[in-house]
């Protein structure tokens, strides 16, 4: 979650798009993943509770407008291989 939080400031889109799991990545929108990204300001990331599959977080960020927001999410990760995907999330 740390990562995919780091890509989202850092505007690191491929890297977002390529840690969906392979089986939900056909649905995503490179361009609509980039455009949250990109407009709005990403402050701070909480991680509130984690299991071996799912973490719930808080991810506080500036909108486009300059008012702070919280995304509250329980996400739910699968590990292929060595690698964690980003499976769904269920916002709080």
């Amino acid at each position: 979650m740390r990562a995919r939080y780091s890509a989202f400031v850092k505007k690191e889109i491929d890297f977002l798009y390529h840690t969906f799991h392979p089986s939900t990545r056909r649905f995503q929108n490179k361009q609509a993943i980039g455009q949250w990204a990109m407009e709005n300001k990403w402050m701070q990331l909480n991680i509130l509770k984690s299991t071996l599959h799912t973490v719930e977080f808080e991810a506080h960020y500036l909108d486009a407008q300059m008012h702070v927001q919280v995304h509250h999410e329980k996400s739910t990760f699968k590990k292929q291989g060595d690698l964690w995907y980003y499976v769904e999330g269920t916002v709080k």
